[in-house]
């Protein structure tokens, strides 16, 4: 049946929310005729874009997504809907433009987002002529269908998935080895066996994720300035690393973090671009803050957050909670990864206040951790200040406030608790509320690469720091990692 021929209700709030949340960065871009992606959009490439970012699939044209929405009355136009516009020319039949609503006043105007010549703006309906005079109709997307594989796989509906028990992987830091500022700072045999020490472990679960820090590629892009090249921590793994990263089992990855923009915006894009090639799932750059995708018929929400240039800030709590309700409306289970707190092994504890480091706000992922939960998130995983930290439940969600470094080869301060850090493994049900888990303890010796750890340091690591962080966490860490519930 053709949407057309279903009036269906208006989208949920909370999805509308965050789809204007993430139309809202760009504004004040400019237009650009049959511009689509991230960057100059036009107006159906600007709300094809924004929705398709949330599996809402839309076509490229105005009079294509016209003719997919079913007409709304003026007077019963809600948030989310869409409004028709003719072109330049008001005497031809023909619709040109489109806008998304964004919020009805009292007296019944309409606020619209949308890409025109000025740029991306808000505009009302009553404001100016040239749009009510070309006013064709409102159409309201019913039912939602479901976008491209590689960006947005959700279908929006309301069954639970066909099993009861669903386990997570999560681990911290990853960087395979750079070859910026020489080759020299590349693991042996390329790279192939960096992983296979805990591949076996990566593979035994339903979904594994990690945070991907610095670019995959294969060119020179813009590397950061350094006062001195030697000392510059900037990393740059050749684009085939990726598949390393498949191979051992990960299927999601962070790209929130201080060094996606290493090499600037080369760097950013050869990274999503190989990400995507692989089927490796990512989030957290500005022109992807999350991603929905579906894996033996669990559909999953991932988003990521940093405080840094390019990523989606860690700081905007509220636009973090309207992003994760967003992926709450149309998903089973949604998995938040955050990268932020102070760093280095004078920072294991958490403060419950914003932590700095190097004159930076990095955030305070106590508050964050919860208030993405309350919004709708499942499991939150933490990573950044590069050494292990207290694990928590919340509301029957699992956090981990840093999974320290994972696996970093050369350039990474490996001595001390830097060089130990746990695997997550995390049993959820089909609700997301955590049934148990299991911390398996890995160190890094030498250059860097995962081995386990037959000492279990990074396990008595959590232990203290969890009873002395987080005492009222409903939760018990026993000596061999096991994690279950203190009900």
């Amino acid at each position: 049946m053709s949407a057309r021929a279903q009036h269906g209700a208006a989208p949920s709030p909370a999805l509308i929310d965050s789809i204007e949340a993430f139309g809202r960065q760009y504004l004040g871009k400019p237009y650009r005729y049959n511009a689509k992606g991230a960057g100059p959009l036009d107006c159906s490439g600007f709300v094809s874009h924004i929705y398709g970012r949330h599996g809402v699939a839309l076509p490229h044209s105005s009079g294509a997504i016209a003719a997919m929405t079913s007409q709304v009355d003026r007077d019963d136009v809600a948030r989310g809907d869409l409004l028709f516009f003719k072109g330049r020319d008001a005497g031809r039949n023909r619709i040109g433009h489109v806008a998304m609503v964004v919020g009805v006043s009292p007296d019944g105007d309409v606020c619209m987002m949308h890409s025109c010549h000025r740029g991306i703006r808000y505009d009302t309906l009553s404001a100016s002529d040239y749009y009510s005079k070309r006013f064709v109709k409102a159409g309201r997307i019913a039912p939602f269908r479901t976008a491209a594989p590689l960006t947005m796989l959700a279908a929006i509906a309301d069954s639970t998935p066909a099993v009861d028990t669903i386990t997570i992987i999560g681990v911290g830091d990853i960087m395979l080895g750079t070859n910026y500022p020489d080759a020299g700072y590349l693991p042996p045999n390329d790279g192939a066996d960096l992983l296979a020490p805990v591949d076996s472990i990566l593979r035994d679960a339903d979904l594994t994720f990690g945070n991907l820090e610095g670019v995959l590629l294969d060119g020179e892009g813009h590397p950061k300035q350094c006062n001195d090249p030697a000392s510059c921590y900037a990393f740059r793994s050749p684009e085939r690393y990726a598949a390393h990263l498949k191979s051992a089992g990960f299927d999601v990855v962070s790209v929130a973090n201080n060094h996606v923009g290493d090499f600037g915006q080369p760097g950013r894009e050869a990274t999503l671009r190989v990400l995507d090639t692989l089927g490796l799932h990512c989030a957290g750059m500005l022109s992807r803050p999350s991603v929905v995708f579906e894996l033996d018929s669990v559909r999953y929400g991932f988003c990521a957050f940093a405080p840094n240039t390019g990523t989606i800030d860690l700081r905007d709590v509220e636009g973090a909670r309207a992003i994760v309700a967003g992926l709450d409306s149309v998903v089973d289970i949604v998995i938040v990864s955050f990268h932020g707190g102070a760093e280095g092994k004078n920072h294991r504890r958490i403060t419950r206040r914003n932590e700095e480091f190097l004159g930076e706000n990095r955030g305070n992922p106590y508050a964050f951790a919860r208030a993405v939960i309350d919004a709708g998130a499942d499991i939150v995983f933490g990573h950044g200040p590069h050494i292990t930290r207290a694990i928590d439940l919340y509301n029957d969600r699992f956090i981990a406030y840093s999974l320290g470094n994972f696996a970093t080869y050369a350039r990474f301060n490996l001595s001390g608790p830097n060089g130990v850090a746990p695997i997550a493994r995390i049993r959820v049900d089909h609700e997301g509320r955590f049934i148990d888990g299991r911390l398996i303890p890995i160190k890094q010796e030498g250059e860097g690469g995962p081995v386990p750890d037959d000492e279990r340091r990074a396990i008595r690591e959590v232990i203290e720091l969890t009873k002395a962080d987080v005492p009222e966490a409903p939760i018990i860490i026993h000596d061999d990692g096991r994690v279950s519930r203190n009900d």
